[in-house]
């Protein structure tokens, strides 16, 4: 690994303060970052300020293994969380004992979609609050999901890492949060870290009643339909798996007093509950009754007496208004069975079909179907 070409000298500088460290102005003449600590007064850790310098590599190698010795960390984890101290990192991780060590691919899929509806619905809870948004699709939300990255994972159970640079757009929210001089992107992951604490404490408490009455009456709720909808994609009926949510924030801004920074636990009986919430929070949930554009995902149906199969089919809908997928699940006969094993078989085939989409947790319903057909090119 070339470190001279990943670390900026200001970054582990940055990262080193954040950890307690001071910089010795002294050494700042001879072009040095040195740095000391109360803690350990017989340690320094020093390297040059330009990258340009002929032991620069050799001297951050140094300065990270000295810190991982001091603070018993692991190197590459230090890497990672310096390259990264400019960013709050959403970790999710999924706990299963599903197989042990894999998750079905559909799932897997979901999570990582869920995952970014679930920063658009925080994104434009602190744009524009409300209990449900018809869409996802302000620009702020596009623009703060353009600029997150897929960090890299970690050991242990199945883990998701989304780094959001917390300087990375100049907008200002119209959700208070007591705070109004964070960044945006800051609002984003504080509303995120509030709606899931709020929404967990509710369902420990026997409370979910209360929450939903508050968020109908409340003109800026940070608990959204949207947001409930994106956490229940990240639980498989099959896995019956649980969720943990953390952040882990960055040193560049101070994170409000008073704020629960811990771990949240979304338990596999959450789940329900918080689809309960969903379905409340849509004061009016509309029944989508159109065409749609789609491919066969699964074949679930049984053979008959007759030697032909008819019954479930997974599909991947794109919902016309909306720009995003959806699993769902139509039941199918004979002929329409036989169309969709065709598609299935085809690479790069898509299916059209008419019905409607009833709301819920995926894969939804679609029920009332009057077309079935393969799209031929």
């Amino acid at each position: 690994m070339n470190l001279s070409q990943s670390i900026n000298p200001t970054d582990l500088r940055d990262f080193l303060k954040s950890e307690g460290w001071t910089v010795v102005e002294r050494g700042l003449r001879d072009r040095l970052y040195v740095l000391e600590n109360p803690g350990f007064p017989r340690r320094q850790l020093v390297y040059p300020m330009d990258m340009s310098a002929p032991d620069y590599n050799e001297s951050v190698v140094s300065v990270i293994e000295k810190f991982a010795d001091i603070g018993r960390a692991n190197f590459r984890e230090l890497i990672y969380r310096i390259n990264s101290i400019k960013d709050d990192i959403i970790k999710l991780r999924l706990f299963s004992e599903y197989q042990g060590s894999s998750l079905p691919l559909h799932f897997a899929s979901s999570v990582v979609a869920s995952t970014e509806k679930l920063l658009k619905a925080a994104a434009c809870t602190v744009v524009r609050p409300r209990a449900n948004h018809p869409r996802l699709s302000l620009a702020e939300a596009t623009q703060l999901v353009d600029k997150a990255r897929f960090g890299q994972t970690e050991e242990g159970s199945f883990v998701i890492n989304v780094s959001c640079p917390i300087l990375a757009m100049d907008v200002q929210g119209s959700l208070t949060l007591s705070d109004s001089d964070q960044p945006f992107v800051r609002s984003v992951t504080l509303s995120l870290q509030r709606a899931l604490q709020q929404l967990t404490n509710a369902i420990e408490r026997d409370k979910l009643d209360d929450l939903v009455e508050d968020l109908k009456k409340s003109a800026a709720p940070l608990v959204s339909a949207n947001l409930c909808e994106a956490i229940g994609g990240m639980q498989d009926d099959l896995i019956g798996n649980s969720l943990e949510f953390a952040i882990q924030w960055s040193p560049m801004r101070k994170v409000p007093d008073g704020l629960h920074t811990g771990r949240i636990k979304i338990q596999r009986d959450y789940f329900s509950r918080i689809e309960d919430v969903r379905r409340e929070l849509r004061a009016v949930e509309p029944h989508n009754d159109d065409t749609f554009i789609g491919t066969v995902e699964r074949l679930e149906g049984e053979m008959g007496g007759d030697g032909h199969r008819s019954g479930n089919v997974i599909l991947s809908l794109l919902l016309p208004d909306e720009g995003e997928t959806v699993r769902a699940r139509v039941t199918l006969s004979v002929s329409d069975y036989a169309t969709a094993d065709k598609a299935h078989m085809t690479n790069g085939a898509y299916v059209r079909i008419r019905g409607r989409l009833l709301p819920g947790r995926q894969p939804r319903q679609l029920a009332e179907m009057t077309m079935f057909e393969l799209l031929t090119k």
